[in-house]
């Protein structure tokens, strides 16, 4: 099997449904899943090439797999991690798969959402039905659909046989997402890169990058992603939780539902101990669980402890202030989730005690992720800018 890089660079806003619309918003997924660089190559290649082509069914039904596509400025959160809730020291994510897990008290773990450097993250797109008489905006008819921001690049890879990665190459430009008249268009490359190493195969930690869908021999859903790894020796594993996210979707060619399965939130971890080299180099070219041509079940090797992404200016910045980043960040956020920012910056200072707003639906309705970037911002913005940061979340 060979390795290819993919490197995607949206034109325009790209939004990729997770089939968990509340109310009139649409959520996306923070990732751009394997089945929907599958299905856009495979549209490009329809278009291009036509049907009939023998080619078509060995490249897009075969071995080839895959994988997900992460943003620049984005990572899966690793659920071996513990986060200190009210901690304020630099250490306050904890990776138990490379440290020691004392002192974790009130500690909880990450769930494998996808987080954003600072400054990062999507943005909602708002837009109203027209009345069919007034051709003016019909009462009860406002929709909003979270997106992709344009001109941001994405990165993955590709599983496969030269011969069958080959022609794919050839497709430059293509429409990944729904809604593919105004959003999706997007430039692509696809270069062949070295197949993953592993340094040490005495202890070896891999991580999920997307959802795992795991069956036993009779087809029944399989919920510990230890099982995955039965012929290896595990020494620890985090990684039960489920997730309907990007599991299912729709099928283009049959104009039919993709099937919802129980699956395994991206983010597990497992870590294992003398490894065979040769064996680990299968397991990566393979995946585990079912579906794996679609990206699921899609591993690489971690080898060193998580921490949150960080945007690329700031990477060589010591001690620069992110708080003012933080909050921008909160700019790409439903109107609904930046009007409770909002209330909570002009309610509360900057010593308050937040556990009193942690019980209100409103928090409860935020990722992880949000709660995170929340509890920096009420800590970290000064008194005087609390009111008018307050009022640009409102009106943006």
């Amino acid at each position: 099997m060979t390795w290819w890089k993919v490197t995607l660079k949206s034109q325009q806003s790209i939004t990729l449904g997770t089939g968990a619309t509340r109310a009139f918003h649409t959520p996306s997924l923070g990732y751009i899943p394997g089945s929907a660089l599958r299905g856009a190559l495979a549209r490009a290649w329809l278009v291009e090439c036509g049907e009939g082509d023998p080619r078509f069914q060995e490249t897009f039904d075969g071995t080839l797999r895959f994988g997900p596509l992460l943003a620049e400025n984005s990572d899966i959160a690793s659920q071996s991690v513990a986060r200190r809730k009210y901690w304020t020291g630099d250490d306050r994510y904890v990776d138990l798969a490379f440290q020691d897990g004392q002192d974790l008290e009130g500690a909880e773990q990450l769930k494998g959402d996808v987080m954003w450097a600072p400054g990062g993250g999507m943005r909602s797109i708002v837009r109203t039905a027209l009345d069919e008489v007034t051709k003016t905006a019909k009462e009860g008819s406002l929709f909003s659909r979270e997106a992709h921001r344009k001109c941001r690049t994405f990165t993955g890879h590709i599983v496969g046989d030269e011969h069958l990665v080959e022609p794919l190459r050839q497709f430059t430009r293509i429409s990944i997402g729904g809604q593919k008249s105004v959003h999706g268009r997007c430039e692509v490359t696809i270069d062949k890169v070295a197949a993953p190493v592993v340094e040490d195969p005495a202890r070896v930690v891999l991580r999920t990058l997307s959802p795992s869908i795991l069956t036993d021999d009779a087809g029944r859903p399989m919920l510990d992603i230890a099982d995955a790894f039965w012929s290896f020796d595990v020494q620890e594993a985090w990684g039960n939780r489920l997730t309907a996210d990007g599991v299912s979707g729709w099928h283009a060619a049959s104009n039919t539902p993709k099937p919802s399965e129980a699956a395994i939130a991206p983010g597990a971890v497992v870590v294992l101990r003398n490894v065979d080299p040769r064996a680990l180099g299968e397991l990566l070219n393979r995946g585990i669980g079912t579906r794996r041509a679609e990206g699921f079940g899609w591993l690489e090797v971690v080898t060193e402890p998580w921490s949150p992404p960080v945007a690329d200016d700031e990477r060589s910045v010591v001690g620069k202030e992110p708080a003012e980043a933080r909050w921008r960040q909160a700019e790409g956020w439903a109107l609904r989730d930046r009007r409770s920012l909002a209330n909570w910056l002009v309610e509360l200072d900057s010593s308050a005690d937040l556990s009193q707003i942690q019980g209100q639906r409103a928090w409860l309705n935020l990722t992880a992720e949000q709660q995170d970037v929340v509890e920096k911002v009420l800590q970290e913005t000064p008194e005087p800018n609390r009111k008018a940061i307050a009022s640009t979340l409102r009106r943006n």
